[in-house]
């Protein structure tokens, strides 16, 4: 389904090879693995190009692991061909055999060292494919099995109220004649199909096939522009040439019969208005060319002035590449424009996507990836472009992972893929951004430095599900707790001999976050060290709470609270400014005050006590007679509470 170029030869032959070979060039490789099938089992000797050709066949229709099975005879024998090797390797590697892949990137050094160049690089991805998988991203990947059927289901886009997908699904009561089956897969035809609605699990009804723009061949992916009311999609088209085509492979009958009359599939690109609920003025892309290349996969900028689409044209780096054309002044599509060779390369690159924030998102089999077709991001527009990121497992898999369509800001979308366990052949997936908050427990030592804390019990309160998970610190005081977009918790470190610390979290997710970091610092519970509690304020000459205090002394209150072994004094403290004896006493009268708001929150009074200290414990050198700014007499009016006792926990 993934090919750019469809190859269709009408050839004429009457043996069973001959016709095989036919169904080959014809790229009819269901028809042809059929025929090659059952000459292996039948002719005597058996032929290693047989073989050859059978896996070929299921190379092409994308059954890697039968196309796995039979090269793996071949590169028993002594005959095989660096290309055997080779594609064999990536065979494996696509099945996510990596280790065995090694194997075979190595005999290929080994034993045809002219074609090694890249085998270091082969061998270097399939190591990184495995740290991928054992470390994955926070996406979260599940197939959207309700919406796919049995065959192949991709490319899904929003599309006017909805959203828009192809598909070659058998249509319920359809009877199908022989030319609306391509004999590639043995399906239907790739035709375009439409739903109202999507969510993570659909229940919604069967898809709606679109009369209007499905043409009698492949249609699609396409992508539709809601400012304009324009779809852009991709269609096939035949054209007729004459190639040179090699009857048959096999070098003990081989023959070549020039200038076969021969048809060859061109993707191109077409535009539709809706108008009215209609679809209108139905037009080729200026730059479809039929006869020379194929044009497809368009993407729509943002603005709608850059059509980015696929195409084998010349002037590439490789089999097909990212282009672009602006749109002009009155209307009409520039002259086509290479993407560039940080995103292009000389394997395939297809499906370009731009999200709402402008990022391009494609698919790529020349980048360093997992295997097959694996899907990259790039900041930029036109031909400059930050270097492509992987997007990694579990976005991308050992198989073709492509057309990833993002919403609610880039946390959740759909991609599409051929990965194992899908229902189909290509399947949709949904996929949702999964946080992991990472935090660590501290301490501070007498010497005010600040050091990691072991073996703190972290107490992860998820508010939003209500449920409550725990566990210890390591030994340099990380934990970690997975957590979903939009969930609200409140994380809590305990540990004997040390003040409890919380703190609240909300996990929001944006498209690049996707570790929420918290640090607690618990400090050690010491006997008769004083603890300053910050911005208590008292009107002037008075002592009631203001509302501003309470916050404060709430503080104080959960401190109790979570550390019921302490008992504490609360010391009140002033400036030097006015008489020693008034100062003790406003001291003294604040102190009850704050203990008072604390008791009627139902902390027991035998645990408090109140003290007035006026100005006998300045902070500084601001007594009566020295010249001082208010930042430094505010220094000393201050609240604070002293451990008096601890006792032990039973």
């Amino acid at each position: 389904m993934l090919s750019l170029i469809l190859i269709v030869s009408v050839l004429h032959g009457q043996s069973r090879l001959e016709k095989a070979k036919e169904y080959k060039d014809n790229y009819q490789y269901a028809n042809a693995l059929a025929l090659y099938t059952d000459l292996y089992e039948n002719r005597t000797p058996r032929k290693t190009n047989d073989v050859r050709d059978i896996a070929h066949c299921y190379l092409m229709m994308n059954d890697l692991k039968s196309a796995q099975d039979w090269l793996s005879r071949i590169n028993s024998l002594s005959v095989y061909t660096a290309d055997d090797v080779k594609n064999y390797a990536f065979a494996l590697k696509s099945m996510g055999y990596y280790d065995d892949a090694v194997v075979q990137f190595r005999k290929l050094a080994e034993v045809f060292p002219e074609k090694a160049e890249k085998v270091p690089e082969w061998i270097d991805e399939c190591y990184d494919a495995q740290d991928w998988i054992k470390k994955p991203s926070s996406w979260r990947v599940k197939n959207a099995e309700n919406l796919n059927s049995e065959n192949s289901d991709f490319g899904l886009m929003p599309y006017k109220n909805g959203y828009i997908f192809s598909s070659d699904r058998k249509i319920p009561g359809k009877n199908y004649s022989g030319d609306e089956i391509f004999g590639w897969t043995g399906n239907p035809y790739l035709k375009l199909y439409s739903i109202n609605y999507l969510e993570e699990d659909y229940t919604g009804s069967n898809p709606k096939y679109v009369e209007v723009i499905n043409s009698n061949f492949h249609n699609g992916p396409g992508t539709f522009d809601n400012r304009t009311g324009e779809i852009y999609y991709t269609i096939t088209t035949l054209k007729k040439e004459k190639l040179d085509v090699e009857i048959n492979n096999d070098p003990t009958e081989f023959e070549i019969t020039p200038e076969t009359e021969s048809y060859v599939n061109r993707l191109e690109i077409f535009s539709a208005k809706l108008v009215d609920g209609n679809w209108k003025d139905v037009k080729p892309f200026i730059f479809n060319n039929s006869d020379n290349y194929s044009v497809g996969h368009p993407a729509i900028s943002n603005d709608g002035t850059i059509l980015y689409f696929s195409s084998d044209m010349a002037g590439g780096f490789g089999q097909s590449d990212i282009w672009y054309s602006v749109r002009q002044s009155n209307g009409e599509w520039g002259k086509p424009v290479n993407a560039g060779d940080h995103i292009n390369t000389e394997g395939k690159e297809g499906f370009p996507v731009i999200d709402e924030k402008g990022v391009l998102y494609f698919s790529s089999d020349g980048l360093p990836g997992m295997g097959g077709l694996d899907i990259f991001r790039a900041m930029g527009e036109k031909g400059n472009w930050s270097a492509p990121e992987n997007l990694r497992f579990p976005m991308n898999s050992p198989k073709d992972d492509f057309s990833p369509y993002f919403i609610d800001g880039g946390v959740k979308g759909y991609l599409s893929s051929n990965r194992d366990g899908g229902r189909g052949e290509d399947d949709i997936y949904y996929f949702s951004k999964e946080l992991v908050i990472v935090g660590i427990t501290k301490t501070i030592l007498p010497n005010n430095s600040i050091v990691p804390l072991e073996d703190v019990t972290v107490i992860v309160e998820n508010k939003t599900k209500n449920k409550t998970t725990s566990g210890l610190s390591d030994d340099e005081g990380m934990f970690a707790q997975a957590a979903k977009c939009g969930e609200q918790f409140e994380i809590t470190g305990t540990k004997i001999g040390y003040f409890v610390q919380s703190k609240e979290l909300d996990a929001i997710c944006t498209s690049n976050n996707d570790t929420l970091f918290v640090e607690l610092i618990l400090d050690k519970i010491v006997e008769n060290k004083s603890y300053v509690l910050e911005n208590i304020y008292y009107d002037y000459n008075k002592w009631n709470i203001r509302s501003d205090a309470s916050v404060e002394l709430d503080k104080l209150v959960k401190i109790l609270v979570e550390n019921p072994e302490i008992d504490i004094e609360l010391g009140s403290h002033t400036d030097a400014r006015g008489t020693f004896k008034y100062n003790e006493d406003l001291s003294q009268k604040r102190a009850e005050s704050a203990v008072a708001y604390i008791i009627s929150k139902g902390i027991d009074a035998d645990r408090i006590t109140a003290k007035g200290y006026g100005e006998y414990k300045l902070r500084n050198e601001c007594a009566d007679g020295f010249d001082c700014s208010e930042d430094a007499h505010q220094l000393n009016r201050r609240t604070e509470f002293t451990v008096t006792k601890i006792r032990t926990k039973n």
